[in-house]
Order: structure tokens, then C-alpha cells, then sequence
């Protein structure tokens, strides 16, 4: 049995590092906002359910706590739209892989760096293709990182010879990429049916609430909060995409094992490096469609 094999970050270059610590860091300020602003809209509608009115006075202090919580969801709202962190996620994503994508073809001999460059040449080819990825997103504020753009790691699997490149390509990236793509397909799929659940709960339990509401005198009105919950987890549930994302990682892993079915037929140099440069794009496909649905929300 193949021990599995994991190429670190550090081992790619400066580029893929710094923009993968911009998206990141993208990410978690963007999700992170979109969370605050659910929860205080959660804490909105339940402040809603009941007037909590102290001896004579006629202010409702949970009225005063639904106030203060819409306020701080707009306050959330106003930040996610003056910061764009969603907009640094994107586009440091697709800096970070298409990068990555550089760097394997360059250190296992792919198209538009084969073999038979000299390494030289080849590294400034590179190094122009990561100038002009760069260049495409100028706007992007990347992460201060210092590493090289071209690592020892890169330049020694380019000197292997070519049954060692082979194997350290299949098993390295594309083997270790379907995996990552396995795990994370399963992740999704279960939480997909996890909030799918819950929607259903609460959808059921807002449809008994506002029954007994309507066929029972009372004061409380937990229907329209529970509708606010139902819509907050709906909000939750598209900002994850778990059910679209499920189905895009499954697809790739498909993808990449028919990529490596034609990876391992290559036998000569040209074959591979055209079958290298056809599998790099099977994963930039899935990088597309994830871009794609990310920009509808």
C-alpha cells in the first residue's frame, strides 16, 4: 500500500503562500460577519415573542434588546459591505490555485514547462506567469510572506527522472487532491442533511406555533420569530453551499481519477506533459464552478 504523500505550502511559491493567507483571512472575517448578522437578527426576532414591561414603566426591555440587535446587524451589514472581505476570499483563492497550479506543472514537467526546457528557462517562464497572475489582481492586498517563488522542492522534482516524477505527481498531487476532495464531499453531504433537519424542525414547529396562536388566546407570538430563525438558517445554509459544494467535490474526485488513469498510460515525455497540463485543468474546473457559485450569494 502507497504511503499517502503531502507536498506542505511552504514547498510552493511566495505567490500561492501570501494569497492563501489573504483568502483566508477573507474568509474568516466574511463568515464571520455573516454569522454576527444572523445571530443578532436570531436575537431580534426573540426579543419579539413577548413585552417584558417592569412595574409601571412603559418601555418594553426586550423591545430595547431588539433595537440594539438590529442595530448591530446593521452595523455587521455596513462592515461587510465597506470591507469586501468575501472579495479577498475569491480572489486570493483563485491567485492561491492557480498558482499551485504553476508550480506543479512546472516541478513535474507540464505543459507550458516540459522537460525538455532547460530549468532556467523554464523559471522564467514561470516566474512571468506568476508576474502576470499577479498583475490580473492587482487590487488584492496579499499577506507579507517570505519565501521563494521558485523552492528547492520545485527545482529538485524537476530534476528527477521521469518514473520518479510520475510517481511523485500522481501520488503527491493528484492522489492527495482526490482525498482532500473525498473528505470534504462527505463533510458537506452530512452537513447538508444536518441542516436540512433543522429547516424542517423548525419550519414544522413555526407551523404549530402559529396554529395555536391562532386558535388560542395568548399574548405570546412565537410564529413570526420562529419564521425569522427559519430564514436565518436559510441565509446560513446558502452562505455554506454544503449541498453544491458536496456534489462539485464528488464530481472532481471523478475527474481526477480519470486524469489518473490517462497519467498513468503516458510513456513518453510529450504524452506527459500534455496529460499533467489536462489534469491541472480538471482541478482548476472545480476552482471555476466553486468561484461561480460563491459569486451568486
Amino acid at each position: 500500500m502507497t504511503t499517502p504523500v503531502t507536498v506542505p505550502d511552504s514547498s510552493m511559491p511566495q505567490l500561492f503562500q501570501a494569497a492563501d493567507l489573504a483568502s483566508l483571512e477573507g474568509q474568516r472575517s466574511y463568515v464571520g460577519g455573516i454569522r454576527r448578522r444572523l445571530l443578532c437578527l436570531v436575537v431580534a426576532a426573540l426579543s419579539g415573542i413577548v413585552a417584558w414591561r417592569l412595574g409601571r414603566g412603559h418601555v418594553d426591555l426586550l423591545g430595547l434588546v431588539g433595537t440594539v440587535a438590529f442595530v448591530g446587524a446593521i452595523l455587521e451589514e455596513s462592515s461587510l459591505w465597506r470591507r469586501r472581505p468575501d472579495k479577498a476570499w475569491y480572489d486570493g483563492r483563485a491567485v492561491a490555485e492557480s498558482a499551485k497550479t504553476l508550480a506543479w506543472k512546472f516541478a513535474a514537467g507540464g505543459l507550458p514547462f516540459p522537460i525538455h526546457m532547460t530549468t532556467d528557462d523554464a523559471t522564467r517562464g514561470l516566474v512571468e506567469k506568476l508576474d502576470e497572475l499577479d498583475d490580473q489582481f492587482a487590487d488584492l492586498q496579499l499577506e507579507p510572506v517570505a519565501a521563494p517563488q521558485i523552492s528547492d522542492w520545485m527545482i529538485e522534482s524537476r530534476s528527477k527522472p521521469f518514473a520518479a516524477r510520475k510517481t511523485m505527481y500522481i501520488e503527491g498531487r493528484i492522489r492527495d487532491q482526490q482525498r482532500w476532495y473525498a473528505t470534504k464531499a462527505t463533510y458537506n453531504k452530512r452537513r447538508s442533511k444536518q441542516w436540512r433537519v433543522a429547516l424542517f424542525s423548525l419550519e414544522f414547529a413555526g407551523a404549530v406555533a402559529s396554529l395555536s396562536t391562532a386558535v388560542i388566546q395568548t399574548s405570546l407570538m412565537p410564529g413570526p420569530a420562529l419564521a425569522m430563525i427559519a430564514g436565518a438558517a436559510i441565509a446560513w445554509v446558502e452562505t455554506k453551499q454544503h449541498d453544491s459544494l458536496a456534489r462539485a467535490y464528488s464530481a472532481a474526485c471523478t475527474d481526477l481519477s480519470n486524469a489518473e488513469a490517462k497519467l498513468q498510460i503516458a510513456a513518453s515525455e510529450d504524452a506527459w506533459a500534455r496529460e499533467v497540463d489536462d489534469a491541472e485543468e480538471a482541478i482548476s474546473r472545480e476552482h471555476v464552478v466553486w468561484l461561480a457559485t460563491r459569486h451568486r450569494l
